[in-house]
C-alpha cells in the first residue's frame, strides 16, 4: 500500500468515527464550554461580592463618626452575610466601639460567625477565645467552659491560651482548685 492510500484510509476512518460520535462530541463540548463559562461567572460574582462587602465595611466605618445607628445597621448586615473575613471584623468593630448594648445579641453574633463553614478551624478557635473573653465580664461560667473546652481538648495552636484564660478566670473568682486543674493540664501538655 502506498502512503496516499494509507492517508485516505485513515482519513475515511477518522471521518466515519467523527460522524458516528458527532452527537457525543457536541454534548461533551457543550458541557465543557458551559462549565468554563459557569466557573468564570462564579468567580466574577464572588469577586464583585467581595468588593461590595468591603465597600459596605468602609462605609460603616465612615458613618460611625457621624451616624452611629447607620454604622451599626451596616455592620450587622455584614455579620449576617457570613463572610469569613468581614463578618468577624464587623463584630469586633461593634464590640470595640460599644455600638451594641445587648450582650445577648453580641453572643448571638459570635454564634453566627462561628457557624461560617468556609472558615478554617484555627480562626474559629480564635473567635471562640474572643467570645470567652467577652463572656468573662458576665460571669457565665458554664458558657465559658462550653466555649473553651473544644479548644482545650484539641491540638489547636490556641490550646494553651484557652487553658490559661480559663485558669485565670477561675483565679479571678477565687476558685483556686478549678484553676489548678487547668494549670495542671497546661503543665502536662508542656512536658509532652
Amino acid at each position: 500500500m502506498s502512503k496516499e492510500t494509507l492517508n485516505n484510509t485513515l482519513q475515511k476512518k477518522t471521518t466515519h468515527l467523527i460522524k458516528k460520535n458527532l452527537k457525543s462530541l457536541v454534548i461533551v463540548s457543550t458541557f465543557l464550554i458551559l462549565t468554563l463559562f459557569s466557573y468564570i461567572f462564579y468567580t466574577d460574582l464572588k469577586k464583585k461580592n467581595e468588593i461590595k462587602i468591603s465597600e459596605e465595611y468602609i462605609q460603616a466605618t465612615i458613618q460611625f463618626k457621624e451616624k452611629k445607628d447607620i454604622a451599626k445597621e451596616l455592620l450587622e448586615n455584614i455579620i449576617n452575610k457570613n463572610h469569613k473575613f468581614y463578618s468577624p471584623l464587623a463584630l469586633y468593630f461593634i464590640i470595640d466601639n460599644r455600638l451594641e448594648k445587648d450582650s445577648l445579641k453580641i453572643i448571638n453574633f459570635f454564634d453566627k460567625i462561628l457557624s461560617i463553614s468556609s472558615m478554617n478551624q484555627e480562626n474559629l478557635n480564635l473567635i471562640k477565645i474572643k467570645k470567652a473573653i467577652f463572656l468573662f465580664s458576665f460571669g457565665e461560667e458554664k458558657l465559658i467552659i462550653k466555649t473553651l473546652n473544644p479548644i482545650i481538648n484539641s491540638e489547636s495552636v490556641w490550646r494553651n491560651v484557652a487553658i490559661k484564660l480559663i485558669s485565670d478566670y477561675f483565679l479571678s473568682k477565687n476558685q483556686k482548685t478549678k484553676a489548678e486543674e487547668y494549670i495542671q493540664l497546661l503543665n502536662n501538655k508542656i512536658k509532652k
